[in-house]
């Protein structure tokens, strides 16, 4: 209809979701958008908790400022000045091993000094430079055996799976999880070396600092979710499950997105941002291959205990950004954040925040436990390793249990031909943590890609051919 303006829909609320529908606002002020949200708070897995004095992140407590996007993107809701760094105080991360939380090594002699490994599994390390490129995709743990050997992998593969993704090293895919290690090792050949020469020349002024995790002052990650969602305004509809999606037959490229609510909406564009398993049964009777891939995604279900602490009522202090478990041990923690330590203002002055997380791909049954016994085992971790403690004066408890997508061997040519699948229908778009990376970079960035494949088509559209109907945004 000539004059009318083009009327894009968004599926999903979480931070994609709302990050796609202020990258269209932004690039073309003229497009109307809606997005759909099934639950009643839009924001995803970042969701926030304050009491007490305590500000606890439920999901990811920060992005790494190593990258553009998220960056630009508070930025740009005016959310600068409340960006803020990880305490110098938090740069030490330690494993769980043998009771006793061991410092990861920084540098060459710390490494040297380090009880982590024996002396042969160093030896094995120092020959990491010999090692040749892989030419197969490979598991997080096939991976580290393979270039640092076995007594490393056992070591580390835990830990690093299990604080990015809380999944099973053995099945998780280090080409699709993450693919830096794998352009590093085919740029650089040896990750040893490359690191070493990193330090160098950090320590010569040659060279940045390393990334930093950062947040964002009086509130943690919900800010950034709370300034996209001012931004929106009424085009944000929470508490509206989309219950299907077909192409409008009136029409030539158009679609009609099914709401229990607002009845059909049609629209040019359909941005498709939920988690694997909802994309699957919207797509099934358009698109059942990449349905089918979509749905076989599994999912580990995550548990976040936080609690708190009076100072006094510590025997020691928690130093450090936290830990992460070794296999080996006895605990079913899967690490912990030392969160007062990282950001100070997320306790009160006199308070100590840990947040725990357990469960995942490896022990899904701890997020089944009751409340008091999730909570009771993570103070029987925090007695073992500070001393005897006085019962927390703070706890939260939350359980996800569709929490973090897996990214099993083959995923990343799986997700290719999903992709490749919906681009065959013209205006259908799939953008979320399902595809290309968990963190908030990651969905920040893929936010954009779908973003930008939207506005690119528009452009291209000789003119607009839909008027805002039942359900549009005003």
């Amino acid at each position: 209809m000539s004059g009318a303006r083009e009327h894009v829909v968004v599926i999903g609320g979480g931070v994609t979701g709302l990050t796609v529908a202020f990258e269209l606002l932004t690039g073309r002020p003229g497009t109307d958008v809606t997005v759909f949200e099934a639950e009643s708070a839009a924001g995803g897995k970042i969701a926030g908790h304050r009491a007490d004095g305590y500000t606890v992140d439920l999901g990811p407590n920060g992005f790494l400022d190593n990258g553009t996007d998220t960056r630009a993107l508070a930025d740009a809701l005016g959310l600068g000045p409340r960006l803020r760094p990880a305490a110098d105080a938090a740069q030490e991360r330690y494993v769980l091993r043998g009771g006793r939380l061991l410092p990861l090594p920084l540098g060459a002699g710390a490494f040297v000094r380090s009880p982590l490994l024996s002396p042969a599994a160093k030896a094995r390390v120092l020959a990491e430079p010999l090692i040749g490129r892989a030419t197969d995709e490979e598991t997080v743990y096939g991976f580290l055996a393979r270039r640092f050997g076995h007594r490393t992998a056992e070591l580390l593969a835990a830990p690093l799976v299990h604080g990015v993704t809380a999944g099973d090293p053995r099945v998780t895919s280090l080409d699709a999880a993450f693919p830096r290690i794998r352009e590093l090792e085919r740029g650089r050949r040896s990750l040893l070396l490359a690191a070493l020469r990193t330090r160098l020349r950090r320590a010569t002024g040659r060279f940045g600092p390393p990334p930093r995790l950062t947040s964002f002052a009086d509130g943690g990650m919900r800010v950034l979710v709370d300034g996209l969602e001012r931004r929106l305004g009424d085009r944000l509809r929470t508490g509206r499950r989309v219950t299907g999606l077909q192409r409008d037959p009136g029409r030539d490229g158009g679609w009609l997105v099914g709401t229990a609510a607002d009845g059909p909406v049609r629209a040019d564009h359909v941005v498709v941002a939920v988690p694997a398993p909802a994309a699957a049964r919207l797509l099934a009777p358009l698109l059942p291959r990449a349905a089918e891939t979509l749905a076989a995604v599994r999912y580990a279900p995550v548990r976040v205990v936080s609690v708190g602490y009076r100072r006094r009522d510590l025997a020691t202090v928690p130093r450090g950004f936290g830990h992460l478990t070794a296999s080996t041990e006895p605990t079913r923690i899967l690490g912990a954040v030392y969160g007062s330590v990282v950001f100070p203002d997320s306790a009160p002055p006199d308070g100590v925040l840990l947040r725990a997380f357990a469960g995942g791909a490896e022990d899904p049954e701890f997020t089944a436990l009751a409340a008091d016994e999730a909570v009771a085992a993570v103070h029987r971790d925090v007695t073992a390793l500070f001393g005897p403690a006085a019962d927390p004066v703070f706890r939260h408890d939350h359980v996800w249990h569709e929490g973090i997508p897996q990214y099993a061997p083959g995923h990343g040519d799986r997700v290719r031909t999903v992709l490749t699948e919906a681009a065959g229908l013209p205006g259908l778009h799939l953008c979320g943590s399902a595809y290309h990376g968990v963190a908030v970079n990651d969905c920040v960035r893929d936010a954009r890609r779908a973003a930008g494949e939207v506005l690119a088509a528009l452009r291209a559209a000789p003119g607009p051919s839909v008027s805002a109907g039942q359900g549009d945004a005003p």
